[in-house]
């Protein structure tokens, strides 16, 4: 027989307990992602160019949902109202393929395919409003070769993010959706550009000619620091390469409940851009001073350009 739930708040009616579950989300004071409580833990799908992985996550009070197990309603209806309301979706991706033989069209269908699966066995992931997708850049055939820069690398980061992002519903980007876009370039895709004297495509990342739909967004670009490793290459003695041992990475993992960036060392701030409402509220620009070289002088004017 079915054990009957009991209530912390016998008196309160269901109304009121939903002011408290917001009242608990508003206040943000827990600053570590959780995924206690959640029906989906992280996904990983490895394609032929990419690895992608997929996590919801929350702030919310884990002591409320962990009631659960001792049959409390409020613990019940505090995961659902999570569910409905307050989980963000963390998304790592790298990029490790060939950009130069990179078709999009094909990366799309596979990912949105994997998505509506996912989206299928968890219907709640339509309602999931704040998005957090970190992609980090290291092709291993260098820079995006293309007559008169009519393909650029952030044409792909721009539109990985509109699939990535194709799950939710349109008035809920519009009401309450929040996306967080961090692009980073490991120091030799950095130095392959400027290099080949290639464009990245920064005005396609941070200029889109199709908006999102998102209330509020962030579109951000870092260059990993250029870390100096005992035996280094040099290509026409003009700028040094590391070893991608080296290099940084993105990627996710999950401890006791907690799930936490590997990795997640962003470097040096290309550009930064805060719109609300499709407008731009907020910019913020790096420092050629922060590393120097022609590397990053390279980019931050092509950012600036």
């Amino acid at each position: 027989m079915a054990t009957i739930p009991r209530e912390l708040f016998p008196n309160l009616p269901p109304e009121l307990r939903h002011e408290v579950y917001s009242y608990l989300s508003g206040s943000r004071t827990v600053t570590t992602a959780s995924v206690v409580g959640l029906p989906l833990k992280l996904k990983h799908f490895d394609c032929k160019h990419t690895s992608v992985q997929i996590c919801p996550v929350h702030y919310e009070s884990a002591g409320l949902l962990a009631l659960e197990k001792y049959r409390f309603q409020e613990a019940f209806e505090y995961n659902s109202w999570l569910l409905d309301n307050a989980v963000d979706l963390d998304i790592g991706v790298t990029f490790k393929g060939r950009v130069n033989t990179f078709v999009q069209s094909d990366w799309d269908s596979k990912m949105k395919t994997h998505l509506r699966k996912l989206a299928k066995q968890h219907p709640w992931l339509a309602k999931v409003a704040r998005y957090n997708i970190q992609i980090l850049w290291r092709p291993v055939d260098g820079a995006m070769k293309s007559k008169n820069n009519k393909r650029t690398a952030g044409q792909i980061v721009r539109d990985m993010a509109a699939t990535l992002t194709s799950l939710v519903h349109d008035d809920v980007k519009r009401k309450r959706g929040k996306l967080l876009i961090s692009l980073r370039l490991d120091h030799t895709a950095a130095a392959q550009t400027v290099v080949a004297g290639t464009r990245f495509g920064f005005a396609d990342f941070f200029f889109p000619v199709v908006a999102l739909g998102f209330r509020e967004q962030t579109r951000e670009a870092w260059k990993h620091a250029h870390k100096k490793p005992v035996e280094e290459e040099r290509v026409y003695g003009l700028v040094p390469f590391p070893s991608r041992e080296c290099e940084g990475k993105v990627g996710m993992e999950i401890r006791n409940g907690v799930m936490k960036w590997e990795g997640n060392d962003t470097g040096l701030l290309l550009m930064k851009r805060h719109l609300l409402e499709d407008k731009i509220v907020g910019m913020a620009c790096g420092n050629e001073k922060d590393e120097g070289g022609h590397v990053l002088l390279t980019l931050l004017g092509e950012c600036l350009g």
